[in-house]
C-alpha cells in the first residue's frame, strides 16, 4: 500500500494508534522537516499529508520511497498479533473443549432417545404409551438442562475470551466483565 493511501485512510485519527509501524512513518517524515515544523507523537494522518506536501519534490520522492519500510512494519505488527493469539488460544485449548463436547453428546443421546420413543410409539399406536410421553417433557428439559446451560456458558465465554485476547494483542484495553451486567443482557436476550 502506498504511503499516501495509509495516510489518507488514518485521516484524523493518530498515526500511531490507527497505523501499524506509524511512529516509524513519522520518524521518517520528521528527518526531512526542520526543527520548528516537525510533528508530535499524536500527529494524524491529514497533519502528516501537510508536512509532506509542504516537502520540496524530491524530498517527497524520497518519503514515498520508503514506504517499504512501512509494509515490513505493518507485516511485522500483524504477525506478532497472530502470533500471540495462536499461543493464547493454545494455552487453554484441552479441558474445556473436551467437557464441551460431553455435554454436547449427553444434549444429543437425550434427544435422540426421547425422538425414538416416539417415534416407536406413533408407529405402533400406543396411545396410553403417547399420552405418558406426552406428559414427560418436563424430565426431558431436567435431563438435558445443564448440559446445555454448560454448552451456552461455554460458547459464550469463548467469545468473549477471544475479544478480550484480540483486544490484548493489538494493544487495546481488556473491557472487565461485569456479573450483574452480563446476567442482565441475558436475560433480556
Amino acid at each position: 500500500m502506498k504511503l499516501g493511501e495509509i495516510l489518507a485512510k488514518a485521516g484524523s485519527m493518530a498515526i500511531k494508534t490507527f497505523v501499524p509501524g506509524g511512529s516509524m512513518m513519522l520518524d521518517i517524515v520528521n528527518e526531512f522537516l526542520p526543527k520548528d515544523k516537525q510533528l508530535p507523537p499524536d500527529a494524524t494522518g491529514k497533519q502528516v499529508i501537510q508536512a509532506v506536501n509542504s516537502l520540496p519534490p524530491e524530498q517527497r520522492a524520497q518519503i514515498y520511497w520508503k514506504e517499504i519500510d512501512v509494509e515490513l512494519a505493518e507485516i511485522s505488527s500483524w504477525t506478532q498479533v497472530q502470533e500471540s493469539l495462536a499461543q493464547a488460544d493454545k494455552a487453554g485449548a484441552s479441558t474445556r473443549p473436551q467437557i464441551a463436547l460431553i455435554m454436547a453428546k449427553i444434549v444429543a443421546f437425550v434427544v435422540i432417545a426421547f425422538s425414538s420413543m416416539w417415534v416407536i410409539v406413533i408407529f405402533q399406536d400406543h396411545t396410553e404409551m403417547a399420552k405418558r410421553l406426552a406428559d414427560s417433557w418436563p424430565l426431558m428439559l431436567a435431563i438435558i438442562a445443564t448440559p446445555t446451560a454448560l454448552l451456552r456458558a461455554y460458547f459464550g465465554m469463548r467469545t468473549k475470551e477471544k475479544m478480550d485476547r484480540y483486544s490484548a494483542a493489538v494493544g487495546q484495553p481488556v473491557q472487565p466483565s461485569n456479573f450483574l451486567v452480563d446476567i442482565i443482557k441475558m436475560i433480556k436476550s
